[in-house]
């Protein structure tokens, strides 16, 4: 892959972890697109590649900085979630201060050794910025139904993801603790989850590219006439999306325990409408009925993962 620029990030390492770096006017923004936190989403490293593809050496050039990184090498290549622990749940200030302090020799975890190598990107694009850092965190599901982003109500995030024409629901960075999300928020970034869509259904990838190219536009780094394809894309995401709630907020979040014996019922999707008392679930103890009326988001049809199922509610704030 032609990457003549990835010598200007000061990265430690020396795996392929840097998909794709674009510089071009100083003075514009950095974005920042991390794929792969959970090794099973492979449709969002393909998306950023379309978006590197794209952009690299297109004249003029773009204003700022892009950076894209693969982030879980070793369970991507495995096609899993994660191969010792979520790495997604890892980002907590105690525990970034000890993988950073501990020789990776000594680290048993694949995901901690992981995060050992991927600090030092990220901490080199920090130090390096003079310009606003916005930091998307691709994702994408396991079950089926429309992408959405996880987000702040902070007016800044808001206002910049509304842009992107994909549903924005608030709260969940709070409850998912120890995100990546979550850690550059508290950095400063304009930091943000964009969820994709089902991780094997064939729209995801274009859904996902489609949002990068809409963000890249919003922040000023791209123009409307530098890539022929951006009206389509919007036509997309405001056709795949136009029946949606714009912004939601959780009210409910289902945790799994170990040996729960989580199963969730089949044929649930994201957005789908359920009411109060509505049969969702079996674990060990039986039912697991709905706490709520509201829409279900990310029930859980995989083996991976300690998140059961959120309900959300459209916004009225």
């Amino acid at each position: 892959m032609r990457n003549p620029t990835k010598s200007n990030i000061e990265a430690k390492t020396q795996d392929d972890r840097i998909l794709g770096v674009i510089e071009g006017n100083p003075s514009g923004p950095t974005v920042v697109v991390v794929t792969g936190l959970h090794g099973n989403e492979s449709a969002g490293v393909d998306a950023a590649q379309n978006i590197f593809n794209m952009l690299d050496g297109i004249q003029p050039q773009i204003d700022g900085r892009l950076i894209i990184l693969r982030a879980n090498l070793p369970a991507l290549e495995h096609n899993v979630r994660y191969l010792d622990e979520d790495m997604n749940r890892l980002w907590f200030p105690s525990i970034i201060e000890k993988i950073r302090d501990t020789p990776e020799a000594r680290i048993k975890s694949n995901e901690r050794r992981q995060m050992k190598r991927l600090l030092p990107i990220l901490d080199s694009i920090e130090e390096g910025s003079h310009t606003p850092v916005v930091l998307a965190d691709v994702h994408t599901f396991s079950a089926e139904g429309s992408m959405f982003s996880i987000t702040s109500s902070d007016p800044r995030q808001r206002e910049l993801l509304s842009n992107l024409y994909v549903p924005m629901v608030f709260e969940i960075e709070k409850s998912l603790r120890g995100t990546a999300l979550g850690y550059y928020q508290e950095k400063g970034f304009i930091s943000f989850g964009l969820e994709g869509g089902q991780h094997e259904n064939e729209l995801t990838e274009y859904n996902i590219t489609a949002s990068l190219l809409l963000l890249l536009h919003a922040v000023g780094s791209i123009k409307k006439q530098y890539v022929e394809k951006i009206k389509e894309y919007e036509r997309h995401l405001k056709e795949h999306t136009k029946h949606l709630p714009v912004e939601t907020e959780l009210v409910y979040q289902h945790i799994i325990e170990p040996g729960d014996g989580f199963a969730m019922r089949p044929g649930y999707s994201n957005f789908q409408r359920i009411k109060k008392g509505e049969w969702l679930a079996n674990d060990n103890k039986g039912k697991i009925i709905a706490q709520t009326d509201g829409y279900i988001l990310m029930p859980l049809y995989q083996k991976q993962g300690n998140d059961g199922f959120f309900i959300i509610k459209e916004n009225e704030g």
